[in-house]
């Protein structure tokens, strides 16, 4: 079994329900309010650890009780943080996220997230990373430090994973180094000006991303599911119907879990079938990292349904 090593970002999301959205000026009363460990680098790396992978990571947090609260979990879900720095001087990168109509809409606080150097992140790659290990990035760190990291990744061998989110245009120069984009349709309109609605438009957006060089691009549809560009073959996964509650960690959970499959050297449809399933049931609950099932509770579930 290869690790996966996830570089990114580690927040603390403060998260409450709201009946509407409030206009300029407006205070309106919140309910549900509830702290979760998360950031989207957290979540990959707690959804590939509870699918049964060898999980370590490589970030930053502030030396607060928010960054303690952090690594504590992230150790309690067997997950290696020696590669963690914690600052003094800049905070725990914080989320605030607010939810309305089962969707959410989250404001970021980088904080100690944006001080994870290269230097750092390479010579941690370096002591921990072997050939064909699985490396899983986002863009809550620095986006040049990132860039940097995954053509290193690259270069040392190892399998690259990007899910350019916040989703930012950056130089196709790196495109070369990406062995799996992990987009959804908004993502996908900023790198392509394609907003994929249809089947067509994600094999035409999916296509286009190749030819400039990124071997494979799994494009997610949220509810529709989600198409998957390869060199051999389209791969279409139909999502599996839930009663929504928080989408907060389902696009983190589908990576994590996917990586997980690919680390026990499952197929690329396995992996993508499995973390189908995945983010299913990680919409149905509420929270980032406590949503995400365990690999023993995804076989449970889905065996009731006859799957």
């Amino acid at each position: 079994m290869k690790k996966v090593i996830v570089v990114g970002s580690l927040n603390m999301d403060l998260t409450i329900k709201v009946d509407k959205m409030p206009n300029n000026g407006e205070t309106i009363q919140g309910n549900a309010f509830f702290m979760n460990e998360g950031g989207k680098g957290g979540n990959q790396a707690v959804a590939a650890v509870r699918s049964g992978a060898q999980v370590s990571f490589v970030g930053s947090v502030g030396k607060d009780a928010f960054g303690e609260k952090i690594l504590s979990s992230l150790r309690e879900n067997n997950i290696n943080t020696d590669a963690v720095q914690i600052q003094d001087k800049d905070s725990t990168g914080l989320a605030m996220i607010i939810r309305h109509n089962n969707d959410n809409r989250i404001i970021l606080n980088p904080g100690a997230n944006e001080t994870l150097t290269f230097s750092f992140a390479k010579d941690k790659l370096d002591e921990i990373a072997s050939e064909e290990d699985i490396f899983i990035t986002q863009f809550e760190n620095d986006i040049e430090v990132t860039l940097k990291l995954i053509e290193h990744a690259k270069n040392i061998g190892m399998t690259t994973i990007l899910n350019p989110a916040p989703a930012k245009k950056f130089s196709e120069d790196f495109y070369k180094y990406i062995d799996i984009l992990v987009i959804n349709q908004s993502e996908c309109e900023i790198l392509t000006g394609i907003y994929p609605e249809s089947i067509e438009e994600c094999k035409k957006a999916g296509r286009e991303l190749r030819g400039k060089g990124i071997k494979n691009a799994v494009i997610t549809l949220g509810s529709q599911g989600s198409v998957t560009i390869t060199p051999e073959e389209i791969i279409e996964a139909e999502a599996y119907k839930v009663s929504a509650v928080d989408s907060t960690a389902a696009g983190d959970s589908f990576i994590g879990a996917m990586a997980a499959k690919l680390s026990f050297g499952e197929t690329f449809n396995e992996a993508l079938k499995y973390a189908t399933k995945v983010s299913a049931i990680t919409v149905t609950r509420e929270g980032a990292q406590v949503s995400i099932p365990t690999s023993g509770q995804v076989e449970e579930i889905f065996k009731n349904k006859g799957e």
